[in-house]
């Protein structure tokens, strides 16, 4: 009886070497093809989120207050961030659920790092309710969302120009620098809203956003 032959060691190592180059090719796409669905549905969620804003101010004649308990905010803003979002759930369901940011942030641009576990959706906030500096945290506008996007570093789309200088991270994320670029997703609302100190666009006003994204996007700080 012929028994059938074994794999020769080096037949083994060659299976082994084909093996791992077809994975050190595959996975590089499989990981930036994840990452493309997780943009697309981050931009999805945030197109949902602001619907159900605007309708929430459709029948408030104002736009949801982030507002609540927070670890040093209060009573700015509420934290977790997914409270922020609560409004729009109960009592009237202009959302029927508070999605969750699929980039969950593994650094923060400034900041606090152990307040990471807080940011368990997408950050909302609004210009009324903004410590202080009214537009500058909502790049301009009424209201903002923001996520950390691909590079995982929270820059909360952008900060105070005042005592924040040149933040190359908060900057749009934009994947045709590649699927991994640095930069916030945010979605901007409500059209342009008041900024202590002057106009937002105003360089000489120590209030206006460290980005500008209304009424068109203008990078103040490169």
């Amino acid at each position: 009886m012929t028994h059938p032959r074994a794999f020769t060691l080096i037949e083994l190592l060659v299976v082994v070497a084909i093996i791992s180059i077809l994975a050190a090719i595959a996975l590089p796409n499989f990981i930036e093809a994840s990452t493309r669905a997780r943009v697309t549905r981050a931009k999805a969620d945030m197109r949902t989120i602001a619907m159900g804003i605007e309708m929430y101010r459709v029948d408030h004649n104002r736009y949801p207050p982030a507002q609540g308990v927070g670890v040093h905010l209060a009573p700015i803003f509420a934290n977790p961030v997914a409270k922020r979002l609560v409004p729009l759930t109960t009592p009237v369901a202009f959302l029927t659920s508070i999605p969750l940011d699929p980039f969950p942030p593994r650094d923060v641009a400034f900041g606090d790092p152990a307040e990471l576990p807080l940011y368990n959706a997408y950050d909302y906030v609004d210009a009324d309710h903004e410590f202080h500096t009214g537009s500058a945290l909502t790049s301009g506008a009424q209201w903002r969302l923001c996520s950390a996007g691909p590079d995982l570093v929270m820059a909360f789309g952008g900060y105070l120009a005042g005592s924040n200088p040149a933040n190359p991270l908060g900057v749009d994320y934009d994947p045709t620098n590649g699927v991994l670029s640095a930069g916030d997703i945010c979605h901007v609302g409500g059209g342009v809203a008041p900024t202590p100190g002057g106009s937002p666009s105003d360089p000489a006003n120590p209030y206006r956003p460290g980005i500008l994204r209304v009424p068109t996007y203008r990078e103040q700080y490169q």
